[in-house]
């Protein structure tokens, strides 16, 4: 039996057009399942964590989705036996992707949900708030921030696109510290700081090439003072994965994290934003969620 955990303005409408195909796949198929449908904000944990023992919950939409889902599962501490499946179907998907899940192939995504073994990635915290793709603060954040007000028809990487182009134009680089595993790794201005257990974030950035979700390890990708005509030529370098060797671009790994702001500066936990503060502790468990993937 399957848990199907939906929601309909995933994608901005995208899984609610997804969502009878989705069904009729598993009709076909002769799979048993229930839906649940969320109403609001925060309405996916509430579903997710009220899911029998030993469940299969499939969060069906994006990344949000996909968060609020897990962090129902991981409530009491451990998932009860239970485990995390996901049909991609939102704006961005990043943690599908860092998977391996198609995005724009629902057959396919349906298939390996369907045959893949269980197999156990890592957990992330962030000022107590779970995460299992990437935690970002500054910029990246600020983009976060202005997807959520983009016009409704500018969907997927388009919408994305608008909010870096306002975000640049308010462009801010105050002061950061950041330390990895208890090391001081950079202290100056900083556009932004990202600790990646997946590749991707935005939908289209490939902020961590090498980032994997089950390797214990967060990628660390620090970008210090680029001004902005420098943000706005690193950006094309991001989608492309070759910033890396940019001189203001840092990246190390490490299983804690602390950014210490000289003022406070958003974050964004998947995608979900956190309270804004000054200081973001991050930490990864390893192995810690059960995914059918």
């Amino acid at each position: 039996m399957l848990q199907l955990v939906f929601n309909p303005a995933a994608g901005k409408g995208r899984a609610k057009a997804a969502l009878a195909a989705a069904l009729a796949l598993l009709d076909e198929r002769g799979v048993p399942y229930t839906l649940h449908t969320t109403r609001c904000a925060g309405h996916a944990t509430e579903l997710a964590a009220a899911t029998p023992p030993g469940s299969v919950v499939v969060a069906i939409g994006g990344d949000g989705t996909v968060h609020e889902v897990a962090k129902g599962l991981l409530r009491d501490g451990s998932t009860g036996g239970r485990t995390l499946g996901i049909l991609p179907l939102g704006s961005g998907d990043d943690f599908a992707f860092s998977l391996g899940l198609p995005r724009d192939d629902l057959q396919g995504a349906l298939q390996r949900l369907l045959d893949a073994e269980p197999r156990l990635v890592d957990l992330g915290t962030v000022n107590g708030e779970p995460f299992f793709n990437a935690v970002g603060t500054g910029f990246d954040a600020e983009v976060a921030e202005r997807v959520r007000s983009s016009p409704r028809f500018l969907k997927g990487f388009s919408g994305y696109l608008y909010s870096v182009l306002v975000s640049l134009a308010r462009l801010s680089e105050p002061h950061a510290r950041v330390f990895v595993d208890g090391v001081l790794v950079h202290d100056g201005p900083a556009l932004l700081v990202t600790s990646q257990n997946g590749p991707r974030s935005g939908g289209s950035f490939v902020f961590a090439p090498a980032a994997r979700p089950d390797d214990g390890q967060l990628d660390v990708v620090i970008a210090g003072k680029v001004g902005r005509a420098g943000a706005l030529g690193l950006l094309p370098k991001v989608l492309r994965a070759k910033h890396l060797g940019h001189p203001a671009v840092a990246l190390h790994r490490g299983a804690a994290v602390r950014v210490e702001w000289s003022e406070p500066r958003p974050a964004h936990a998947d995608g979900e934003l956190l309270p804004t503060v000054a200081v973001y502790e991050v930490t990864l468990r390893a192995g810690a969620l059960p995914v059918r993937a």
